[in-house]
């Protein structure tokens, strides 16, 4: 299935409104919903564009999980879930249980709404990780602000620059992978963009679309 670039360009929005109101009001966003109808209604998406947005959302999650670095018995793969549930929001931005806690009276309580969540699950041998994508690019802005907001910039530009949002989403991802800790955690970490290329199998068909490789 080929995700809608409106859907992507959607949930791209999502992360920078979260990630924001994560810096701003010194909460950890452990673990938020990247989506939620009273977010999607917050930037004016209409009834229809939000139909819409949840009926992709669903067929997403049953694609099940999406590998993104595989090298030798570990690998890395994208997981979504959408799940009917109590939400947590502070000026319509979904917030974790443990945050609303934080934020007291501050924080809104709705008994039951979609929410859509995107997660990092790591194999590593006979461990698995689970980590939220929203927490993962809170950790990146808060060992480098720019490169956290730098990456979320070039997924958007991917979807409407061609090549050059590609190859740029791409240096992107490699300045990421750079990080000293994330150099710990992979046995084989890309030094350049050709060796990228041969872990990610996405990032290779994405390439191969546009003839990058």
């Amino acid at each position: 299935m080929k995700i809608p670039n409106s859907f992507i360009e959607t949930s791209v929005n999502c992360a920078d409104i979260i990630l924001k109101h994560c810096i701003e009001y010194k909460i950890r966003c452990r673990d938020p919903p990247l989506a939620t109808s009273k977010l999607l209604r917050s930037f004016g998406l209409s009834e229809y564009q939000e139909r819409n947005y949840w009926r992709v959302a669903k067929v997403i999650t049953k694609l099940g999980k999406i590998p993104i670095y595989k090298f030798a018995n570990i690998e890395f793969n994208l997981k979504t879930e959408l799940r009917t549930e109590k939400l947590y929001s502070h000026n319509n931005i979904p917030v974790d249980y443990i945050d609303c806690k934080f934020l007291g009276d501050k924080c809104n309580v709705t008994n039951k709404g979609f929410a859509f969540y995107v997660y990092i699950i790591g194999n590593i041998e006979s461990s698995e990780l689970k980590i939220n994508a929203i927490n993962l690019l809170n950790l990146l802005a808060m060992y480098n602000y720019d490169l956290a907001f730098g990456f979320l910039t070039s997924i958007r530009n991917s979807l409407y620059n061609g090549n050059a949002g590609i190859e740029a989403l791409l240096e992107n991802l490699f300045r990421i992978l750079k990080i000293p800790v994330i150099e710990l955690v992979l046995p084989k970490n890309p030094q350049n963009i050709k060796e990228l290329l041969k872990v990610s199998k996405i990032l290779r068909d994405i390439s191969k679309e546009f003839e990058i490789i």
